[in-house]
């Protein structure tokens, strides 16, 4: 006879991923706030982040490095519905940009590192931020948070954030690739001069949450945006720069 399967685990499972994804991962699990003038209150954490934990000390190649600039993209909640920034990352480095994916909640060793090899001029611009979910919070977060310290970022890019934002000085382009949820639209900031789009992308079919980050069209205009920000430089051999796993 066929033996009886408990689903019971499975079930759990599939509500609880389901859950997630209708609540438009709206977790406020980062790892601080936004203030347009880059202050940051940090919450308490009982567990370190990956960068805190792998150290800043680890590094990987740049030799494919053939653009100026370093773009940040950032996952959402757990990392679990925002695969599609690790392919937009993937995507960036075969245009030979230095970019690289990390878990929203990371976002400040990153910043830190910025500041600390802009006072020895060792920061290739422009800098790009780009963010899923929860990362697409923390994108402008981590601008602003440059922006207080002397730092320009030149873009952010957004996909479905889902918490108002206020963006604040030393940005130069915001998009903000949104599902409508009642509060996740950006702003500007007292003295904010750049641009600032809010785009509904609930038109595009089979669109969700959970899927925006991964469209195709959605990354190609990112990479367009960034391309012609950027410029050609000669290929580095030996350079390296740091990263996380």
């Amino acid at each position: 006879m066929f033996a009886l399967i408990d689903i019971s685990k499975f079930t759990t499972a599939a509500v609880l991923a389901g859950s997630i994804a209708l609540t438009g991962c709206s977790s406020t699990a980062s790892s601080s706030n936004n203030s347009p003038d880059g202050k940051v209150v940090e919450k308490k954490q009982e567990v370190k982040t990956e960068v805190e934990q792998v150290s800043l000390k680890d590094e990987r190649s740049r030799a494919h490095v053939t653009r100026s600039g370093e773009v940040y993209l950032m996952r959402g909640l757990l990392d679990v519905f925002s695969r599609g920034m690790d392919t937009l990352a993937g995507r960036m480095r075969a245009k030979g940009f230095d970019a690289i994916s990390y878990n929203h909640s990371n976002w400040k060793p990153y910043a830190d590192d910025i500041i600390d090899r802009a006072k020895h001029k060792k920061v290739s611009y422009p800098i790009i931020i780009m963010g899923h979910s929860l990362g697409g919070n923390a994108a402008p977060q981590m601008a602003n948070y440059l922006g207080a310290r002397g730092i320009k970022t030149s873009l952010v890019v957004a996909f479905d954030p889902t918490e108002h934002q206020v963006v604040g000085r030393n940005v130069s382009t915001v998009i903000n690739y949104y599902l409508p949820n009642g509060r996740n639209r950006f702003d500007k900031a007292s003295g904010f001069k750049g641009s600032l789009k809010n785009v509904n992308v609930s038109n595009i079919p089979n669109i969700e949450h959970t899927n925006v980050e991964k469209n195709t069209g959605l990354q190609d205009k990112s990479i367009a945006r960034a391309v012609k920000l950027s410029k050609p430089i000669k290929k580095r051999s030996a350079s390296k720069r740091k990263k996380s796993r």
